[in-house]
């Protein structure tokens, strides 16, 4: 059954190949993005009462550092990820109609194409990247001393939140990418999704920042295994079982997001109207 995915999880990679310039373009731009933060921070540090020795929601000056750095690597990586578009682009060609009679699932084929896409990325920019970004920040002192058994256990840990993560963010681009059947408009509903994922995942800011009843219930949305548990988890701020609760937790949201996606299908192929015919 799975061997009829095969050519989407390599049309996913190839297409990630293709496009390499752009993404060498991103990468040139992600290297800038975290050059601002960590002067934003070293702001926000020494104008604190402590100053750039000081504490802040349980992140220490170097802490933070290191997370804004794994953090934009990670996203980087990870939410390389096109599904809402290519759902508008099929309603708004009537394309989708087509796809819709053919004996594989709609979801299956864009869940094939991510993976692929995810394992390119990895390969081509994670691995140098990560490593890179790992190097500099042991060396600088920005992270604590590792054993190696440790680490391993934490870096087994943060391969499978990332690989959850990763379908995480595919299944919520494809639940608004099925939204689009309604509204035959992607923009809106991208930029909504950007700043929900932006703001709840951890991207800006630690969900530590946030208020604390806000917080705990953060802890337990989806949104958190997207960005900040991968990372937190790689740093060693959580211990094994910590870790191991992310990950499943993770994992349930998967389970439920996907069923809420088919469901939101299921409705939305019945009142299905497209713009190129």
């Amino acid at each position: 059954m799975l061997r009829k995915y095969k050519p989407f999880l390599r049309a996913g990679a190839i297409d990630t190949m293709t496009f390499r310039f752009n993404i060498m373009i991103w990468a040139v731009v992600t290297v800038c993005q975290v050059a601002c933060l960590v002067f934003l921070w070293l702001a926000v540090y020494r104008s604190s009462a402590g100053g750039i020795d000081a504490e802040i929601h349980g992140f220490s000056f170097r802490e933070m550092i290191a997370y804004v750095v794994l953090t934009t690597v990670f996203n980087f990586v990870t939410f390389n990820n096109d599904t809402m578009w290519y759902i508008n682009n099929d309603i708004r060609k009537g394309t989708i109609g087509n796809h819709l009679i053919k004996p594989i699932s709609y979801r299956g084929k864009f869940a094939a194409t991510s993976l692929g896409s995810l394992l390119t990325m990895a390969v081509m920019f994670g691995l140098p990247f990560y490593t890179a970004a790992l190097l500099a920040l042991r060396g600088l002192g920005f992270l604590p001393g590792l054993t190696f058994p440790a680490f391993f256990a934490h870096l087994g840990l943060f391969l499978l939140s990332g690989l959850c993560a990763s379908l995480l963010n595919d299944v919520i681009s494809y639940i608004f990418g099925v939204l689009c059947f309604y509204t035959t408009s992607a923009w809106g509903l991208n930029s909504l999704k950007e700043t929900l994922v932006s703001f709840l995942s951890g991207t800006l800011l630690p969900l530590a920042f946030f208020p604390a009843g806000l917080r705990d219930v953060l802890s337990w949305m989806p949104f958190a295994g997207m960005s900040q548990n991968p990372v937190l988890i790689l740093m060693m701020k959580y211990d094994l079982a910590a870790s191991l609760r992310c990950v499943a937790l993770s994992a349930a949201w998967i389970v439920v997001l996907e069923l809420l996606a088919k469901l939101l299908f299921s409705h939305a192929a019945r009142k299905v109207t497209v713009q190129g015919g």
